[in-house]
């Protein structure tokens, strides 16, 4: 399962998250400034679905049957899956544990939020849906992109949180793993659309959310002789 890291850690992990920050958290897409990029995207993915046989239709077959990326839409499929989110996750956490930095705790809570929700909104809709898949007519989970959702929200995240470079490479890579996946002939454009609106409108939604809260939410490490494991706590 894609998302499999971040459940374990849900649920083998001592996190206490208040219901309230859970729902807006949630609702972040709509209900804070990220609403401009989720409407916008929504309205794009909507106008795709309906031109779907002019437009996505034809420009996922083109760009099936030339595979201009060739061998590296590998990178691009590898970026798309979860474990460069998990990594961050946990690369933020350990540089915070042995730098006693309280700021990458809120980088690590940051990018745990938005792949989890953003990952587990596009799994529902993915098995409610039930598109087929552009190379294969009985694999019927398209629509949106995972790999898209998961590599946009990589992105979104790494944009909001460290210098506008490595923000910019991160996005571009992002929109690699987007196109690769017309390549390979395993998305429509509309999937690549909807995933791409997910992915960012989470990663900038619980950032906003952080943000307006005037309080952050981080995951701390627990090391002691009694137990371990991570824990939710906020800084106000």
């Amino acid at each position: 399962m894609k998302y499999l890291p971040f459940l374990l850690c849900l649920i083998f992990s001592p996190l206490h998250i208040e219901a309230t920050t859970v729902k807006q958290d949630i609702l972040s897409p709509v209900t804070t400034d990220a609403a401009l990029s989720f409407w916008s995207g929504t309205a794009i993915t909507t106008y795709l679905l309906i031109t779907e046989d002019t437009i996505s239709d034809v420009a996922t077959k083109n760009t099936s049957n030339r595979r201009p990326l060739g061998d590296a839409s590998k990178l691009g499929d590898l970026y798309g899956q979860v474990y460069p989110n998990a990594i961050y996750v946990f690369g933020m956490l350990g540089y915070g544990l042995f730098s006693n930095g309280r700021r990458s705790y809120i980088k690590a809570g940051h990018m745990f939020k938005a792949t989890l929700y953003a990952g587990l909104v596009t799994s529902i809709i993915k098995y409610t849906v039930r598109e087929p898949r552009p190379n294969n007519i009985q694999e019927k989970n398209s629509f949106p992109s995972g790999h898209t959702t998961t590599a946009f929200t990589f992105a979104t995240v790494v944009a909001t949180e460290h210098e506008w470079y490595w923000g910019l490479a991160a996005i571009g890579m992002a929109a690699l793993t987007g196109y690769s996946r017309m390549n390979d002939g395993r998305h429509f454009l509309h999937d690549v659309a909807a995933g791409m609106t997910i992915g960012v409108s989470y990663g900038l939604g619980t950032y906003f959310t952080q943000k307006g809260q005037g309080r952050h939410y981080a995951i701390v490490p627990i090391i002691d002789d009694q137990s371990n494991g991570l824990r939710v706590v906020a800084s106000f």
